[in-house]
């Protein structure tokens, strides 16, 4: 009832109004923020992938697939390295957040709101991040060809496409 009347009250005052009433993807609650399909289908590990994927968040942070936020806190004590897939700060902070901006474009989010994304990514450790932004870096990352830096001599290696 009060949407309606927002709605209406900015509506009767002109197309200059109606953009308060924007909503941009939410940074704490991404898949629920305006884009939430976008930016889910962004965090989606690709089917190839998922394997590796599985394995890596096992090693790293004991994270699961299924559920985004689990080990999106774990933090190495003796690394930079954070997040669900323990990027390391260091080097992924700043160039990590280009690459969801990336991602999230290619999967339909207007560049404006990815834009505000990375800027406000790009400002916060990773271990910060919620999970479904450390997955998108993880999927552009191995989009990209980077599967390597999760490499450990292991049986995840065996596990990529």
């Amino acid at each position: 009832m009060i949407e309606t009347l927002a709605l209406a009250a900015a509506v009767a005052n002109g197309p200059d109004h109606i953009t308060l009433l924007e909503r941009s993807v939410d940074i704490k609650k991404p898949a629920a923020g305006a884009f939430g399909e976008q930016v889910e289908s962004a965090a989606r590990v690709p089917k190839k992938w998922r394997p590796f994927a599985r394995c890596v968040l096992d090693r790293e942070s004991g994270g699961t697939l299924h559920r985004k936020n689990s080990g999106e806190g774990a933090r190495n004590p003796r690394s930079s390295a954070s997040g669900r897939f323990q990027f390391l700060n260091s080097q992924w902070q700043h160039g990590g957040s280009f690459m969801v901006k990336d991602r999230l474009v290619t999967f339909g989010v207007p560049e404006s709101h990815a834009s505000k994304v990375r800027k406000k990514l790009g400002r916060t450790p990773i271990h910060k991040w919620d999970g479904h932004f450390q997955d998108t870096l993880f999927n552009e990352v191995v989009d990209r060809g980077g599967w390597y830096h999760w490499r450990n001599g292991d049986h995840c290696d065996g596990l990529r496409p």
